[in-house]
């Protein structure tokens, strides 16, 4: 039950149901949330939309990596359902995913020979310039993690403004990860981790505003995404602002997969906001 963005959230059920259908809306109605969200197998589709669900996307290998996960949602409020910026997002959304078409188009001879000249230099340009260092959080960082998501996000949907909730995550399955220079956080992401299912959702991520443009997110990603590859996780996705050109050009860039967008889903920058669903299987790192 999730009071602030105002939904119900099932994330497993067994046997039928539409026995317990009905008895969610009769909640939902009493505790005047405006959404249910299901998450569902493939053999379980069917039997939701009888019930009047909708699907909204898909997580690629969210069970353990072999099984899809599909997100069906009823909304009990049928503004709740409609988009305001469904146009703009549209647009978003389709933009980073021609940048990546186009990055990922075959060079021709010409290219490949000067591609294969010059690969030792650009090895040594990926990552972080010098005075940048990434670092797990640890307890003594919470304090002013929590000062930087308040200063960024008038509302979100877990209260990251809280140093108590930092501090009960990072002893949990959540694993922060903080860009710095000279000791001053300037970026920073957190992999939600589900250890039974294999799958872990990257997110709460923040730039401050001073430092976006640098490429520092997706470094992040990749080192939450290789300390996860080094604990057995199979895949990772993420649900990131439909809005946000930055975050969802960093995650197609970085090779997660377009699945679907979640209507009004939860509160963060100014209110409700519709959030793009990223996924990617993730490779397995062998020790060398």
């Amino acid at each position: 039950m999730d009071y602030y963005n105002s939904r119900i959230k099932i994330i497993n059920f067994t046997g039928n149901f539409e026995n317990i259908s009905g008895i969610l809306q009769i909640v939902a109605e009493i505790v005047k949330v405006g959404k249910i969200i299901v998450y569902a197998s493939l053999e379980n589709i069917k039997e939701l939309e009888t019930c009047g669900y909708i699907e909204e996307g898909i997580i690629s290998g969210y069970y353990a990596g072999k099984k899809d996960c599909h997100i069906l949602s009823s909304y009990l409020e049928s503004s709740r359902g409609v988009s305001s910026n469904k146009e703009k997002e549209d647009q978003i959304t389709k933009n980073c995913l021609t940048k990546v078409g186009i990055a990922r188009r075959k060079p021709n001879k010409q290219d490949d020979h000067r591609k294969k000249e010059s690969i030792g230099i650009r090895k040594e340009g990926i990552g972080f310039p010098k005075e940048y260092s990434i670092k797990p959080a640890v307890q003594a960082d919470a304090s002013l993690m929590a000062m930087l998501y308040r200063q960024e996000f008038k509302f979100y949907p877990a209260p990251l403004h809280m140093e108590s909730y930092l501090l009960k995550t990072m002893d949990s399955n959540v694993l922060y990860l903080l860009a710095e220079k000279q000791g001053k956080i300037l970026s920073l992401a957190s992999a939600e981790m589900d250890p039974i299912n294999k799958c872990a959702e990257v997110t709460d991520c923040l730039t401050i505003s001073s430092e976006r443009g640098r490429g520092l997110m997706k470094e992040l990603i990749k080192a939450l995404e290789k300390e996860l590859s080094n604990r057995g996780f199979r895949s990772s996705y993420t649900l990131c602002r439909a809005s946000s050109s930055g975050i969802n050009s960093a995650f197609a860039s970085l090779g997660y997969a377009y699945t679907g967008r979640l209507i009004n889903n939860c509160k963060i920058g100014n209110g409700f906001e519709d959030m793009n669903i990223w996924c990617k299987m993730l490779k397995e790192n062998r020790l060398e």
